[in-house]
């Protein structure tokens, strides 16, 4: 699995001045500090002492009902996203078929161009884990520790994939259209796509990929995502993925 930066547009400054944009105001009327504030306040949605008196307040929840009306109000808080979704992003992204179907999944704010084995001719390239893991005890989804027998399972995965990747080859080889020699290939065959999408879009599939309930593997791919689009938008990304306000 691999994701590599391509390009970006826009900064921290740009999402401070698109949120001054309705007043007339831009950012180079102000310090650094405030217009980092200023981001902060748009990824919260409320002042940082609103902030504050709402953390004290769920450090203080007695009752079940309380609970219930702070839940309730917290889903109420204004999200105040349009600013952070004039900045773009474009990556190159390679992740085995499953993974790469999960991140498809997300439609708003991004689009994506995949690489088709109708036209490419290379020889196709598999995943491999470093081992695999158990089965969830009490859920339908989701994983646990390594398996006891990963290595054993490990080697007969990969031998299954090579023989159907020589299978595939060898179709190719005898005429058959790569549209259709390419259904024998195995799900861990990785694929390789272009996704550009906004700084917002791409904080909620990180806030929702590197959950610890999602797929490891997708995990992995959010946190290559946060090591690239960290360092460009440093305080945007934080505010929106990290909480820090």
């Amino acid at each position: 699995m691999h994701v590599e930066y391509i390009n970006h547009y826009l900064t921290d400054k740009d999402v401070a001045n698109f949120a001054r944009q309705s007043f007339g105001k831009l950012a180079d009327n102000f310090t650094e500090v405030q217009n980092n504030n200023l981001i902060k306040f748009l990824a919260r949605g409320m002042s940082s002492g609103d902030w504050e008196s709402l953390i004290t307040q769920m450090c203080t929840v007695k009752s079940s009902d309380e609970a219930r009306d702070l839940a309730t109000y917290l889903r109420k808080i204004p999200e105040h996203w349009v600013p952070f979704a004039h900045p773009h992003l474009t990556l190159r992204m390679k992740a085995p078929v499953p993974i790469a179907r999960q991140l498809f999944k997300h439609k708003i704010g991004f689009v994506e161009s995949e690489e088709s084995r109708r036209y490419v001719s290379h020889k196709p390239e598999y995943f491999v884990p470093d081992f695999f893991r158990s089965a969830a005890a009490n859920v339908k989804q989701g994983s646990g520790d390594a398996h006891p027998k990963s290595d054993f399972w490990k080697t007969h995965y990969q031998i299954r994939c090579e023989k159907a990747i020589q299978t595939y080859e060898d179709m190719i080889v005898d005429g058959i259209c790569p549209e259709q020699a390419r259904f024998v290939l195995p799900q861990g065959v990785e694929v390789n796509w272009v996704l550009t999408g906004s700084l917002y879009a791409f904080a909620n599939l990180y806030n929702q990929r590197s959950d610890s309930h999602a797929q490891k593997e997708i995990q992995d791919v959010a946190r290559m995502i946060d090591d690239i689009i960290s360092s460009l938008y440093p305080v945007s990304w934080q505010a929106l993925t990290k909480g820090v306000y």
